[in-house]
């Protein structure tokens, strides 16, 4: 992000944050600023939704967040205690992943859905947020480059099969109704990379960068060109034997709506055989540090600060696109009297 857009973003993100939402009426807190000297509740301190919402805390109200921050303190909780400690006045703001932010956002809960932070973001920046990206090692790439750029096109394929057949897929992976409106909601809310290497995913990535370092999570990064798979600049042969593919993405329905067609075998590889694992995130970033799969799906400042700690990783394509999915509560106004 560079100093122009920043500087739009300081002076014009307090006139897009905060919204109605939730509950009917309004929230306790009409605003972002009202959480100075607060607390907001996170499933994930490190998480790239956590990330999102202290940058703009941080750039339009100059609010530091942190364990515990005269600004606003982050109190990291697993994300079904998050709607309760907002309810009972444990915290005064929460940011929840999207199953549980689904289910309050249907309303009647008292809750009021304040701010959605992505969608703040992308109006004044003009970019979604790439909240993961699929990583591989140098290693991987010297021995298998030409498999990592058949497993983007596979992926890119898979994708494009499903945009095609969307309620059809969805119906498909749903286990049942309402797994099927959480699906909708879901998609409507973000998008899935995989596969794609373009511009847009590259200025996306460097983006999630400067966020991060701008609210202290990183301290730097490398050159972009110095961490994106290039199947152009690789000396490496794979033999032209077919190989397999190890890849390792999020235990998410909405991954297995992109990843059905590969997963059915509606489309396949001529050269490749990918053997696929869904795990939850946290096995997911153990992974990526131990190594275990060819292709991980992981946050994108793992990129940086991997190579801050002797990790080197390199970014093979896009993975989940933040559109509208990073949603702060509070409680309804209506809650004071219950």
């Amino acid at each position: 992000m560079n100093a122009a857009r920043l500087a739009l973003l300081l002076a014009l993100v307090a006139l897009a944050v905060g919204c109605g939402g939730g509950d009917a009426g309004r929230g306790e807190l009409a605003s972002l600023s009202e959480l100075r000297g607060g607390t907001l509740g996170v499933a994930s301190a490190d998480s790239v939704a956590s990330l999102e919402t202290r940058f703009v805390l941080l750039v339009a109200y100059e609010l530091e967040t942190g364990a515990e921050s005269a600004g606003v303190t982050l109190v990291e909780s697993p994300a079904d205690s998050l709607p309760d400690l907002l309810l009972d006045r444990s915290i005064d703001a929460a940011v929840l992943p999207d199953r549980r932010a689904f289910e309050l956002s249907q309303g009647g809960q008292g809750v009021f859905l304040l701010s959605h932070i992505t969608k703040d973001l992308r109006e004044l920046t003009g970019e979604p947020v790439l909240a993961s990206a699929l990583l591989t090692y140098p290693d991987v790439v010297a021995t298998k480059p030409a498999a990592l750029d058949e497993l983007n096109a596979l992926l890119a394929e898979s994708l494009t099969y499903f945009r095609a057949n969307r309620d059809a897929v969805i119906d498909a992976v749903a286990v049942d109704a309402d797994e099927r409106a959480y699906l909708r909601w879901w998609w409507d809310r973000h998008d899935v990379l995989f596969g794609d290497t373009s511009a847009a995913v590259q200025t996306e990535l460097v983006d999630l960068w400067e966020a991060g370092r701008a609210v202290g999570d990183i301290e730097g990064y490398s050159d972009l060109a110095s961490v994106l798979f290039d199947p152009q600049a690789q000396d490496g042969d794979d033999g032209g034997a077919r190989a397999t593919v190890t890849l390792g993405v999020l235990d998410d329905p909405g991954r297995r709506c992109a990843l059905y067609a590969i997963e059915q075998a509606i489309v396949v590889s001529d050269a490749i055989d990918v053997n696929l694992t869904y795990l939850p995130a946290t096995a997911l970033q153990e992974a990526a540090v131990a190594k275990y799969f060819d292709v991980v799906e992981a946050s994108p400042l793992l990129v940086p600060l991997g190579r801050a700690g002797d990790l080197p990783l390199l970014v093979l394509s896009g993975g989940l696109q933040d559109l509208d999915g990073t949603l702060l509560f509070v409680r309804s106004a209506a809650a004071q009297s219950e």
